[in-house]
């Protein structure tokens, strides 16, 4: 009856909130992987990079989609920190730490290309285009470009493990699987090439002082103050990046503190062996800790049946 009337509760469980960091997900996937693929055409020109450009626009910006856009990455942000505080097991595959590393590294890394980008546009109408961005990554700020090269690559490695944790149950997933490898391998390979290649057009267009002055004026690239506060709340979001995985890894150890000194509960198994683990321990996070074998095909997130809390 609570389901019929209230079904917003249902998202409010950990199976609803993995579905909603699930399409989250997927509509930044989809994100980077359109523009890995206006990257790519810097393989063929500049002048591609910049038509393509304006296609990614087309499609991102706008106030609406921009909100969404945004609101898409805040919710899966804060998802994934939950989803930190959440698993209690110490035991993750290499798969599972790896996709946490690169989703944290994701944040910082991606700090001064949003502020320089969107921000930038939305509060000072600076429309950059590939030009500029290759100019400052090349020429101006060689730091900050190999930062956006490492995003590219984090945040595409991020997205493939989900992927490939959402995927491999399915039963089309055997066949299609080394097609979509391929494709998760050329992509940012051609996207890498072509960002290369756009720098080194953009480094020789900049020999030309005619062209260096039309490119980079401050109406385009921003005025020194305007490009300060840039700066600073781009410090800003990584003072509060920082400060919320803190948060969240005091929350981890308070917890774990609180538990050990709380009630513990019984888990017996088949064979006779009994386990005790502290109260809201899942079966699967029980048996892991004492070592017992447990079948859990999707890594604990509730997807295989086999994740249900001890004592229920």
């Amino acid at each position: 009856m609570q389901s019929k009337h209230f079904p917003y509760r249902q998202w409010l469980r950990p199976t609803g909130l993995r579905s909603v960091r699930l399409i989250t997900g997927l509509v930044l996937f989809t994100y980077v992987g359109t523009h890995l693929l206006n990257r790519s055409l810097g393989n063929i020109s500049l002048a591609w990079l910049e038509r393509d450009l304006l296609v990614q626009k087309f499609i991102w910006q706008g106030w609406f989609r921009t909100a969404v856009l945004y609101g898409v990455l805040v919710t899966h942000f804060f998802l994934g920190l939950w989803a930190l505080y959440e698993r209690r097991s110490v035991h993750w595959t290499p798969g599972q730490v790896a996709q946490l590393v690169l989703g944290l590294c994701i944040p910082p890394l991606l700090a001064n290309h949003v502020v320089n980008t969107r921000v930038a546009f939305a509060e000072s109408g600076l429309n950059k285009g590939y030009a500029q961005l290759l100019y400052s990554f090349g020429v101006d700020s060689p730091f900050f470009g190999r930062v956006q090269l490492i995003l590219l690559v984090v945040a595409w490695l991020h997205g493939c493990y989900g992927i490939w944790f959402w995927l491999r149950l399915k039963p089309w997933f055997g066949a299609w699987r080394s097609v979509l490898l391929s494709v998760a391998v050329l992509l940012p390979v051609l996207a890498l090439l072509g960002f290369l290649q756009g720098g080194r057009e953009v480094i020789a267009l900049a020999q030309d002082p005619v062209w260096r002055a039309a490119a980079i004026r401050p109406a385009i690239i921003g005025t020194g103050s305007q490009n300060l506060w840039l700066a600073r709340l781009r410090n800003d979001f990584l003072f509060f990046d920082g400060g919320a995985l803190l948060l969240v890894l005091a929350a981890l150890l308070v917890r774990t503190v609180r538990e050990r000194r709380g009630g513990r509960l019984c888990v017996l198994y088949p064979d006779g062996r009994k386990i005790f683990a502290p109260l809201g321990f899942s079966v699967l996070e029980a048996s892991r800790i004492a070592g017992v074998p447990h079948a859990s095909s999707c890594g604990g997130r509730a997807r295989c049946t086999r994740f249900g809390t001890a004592g229920s």
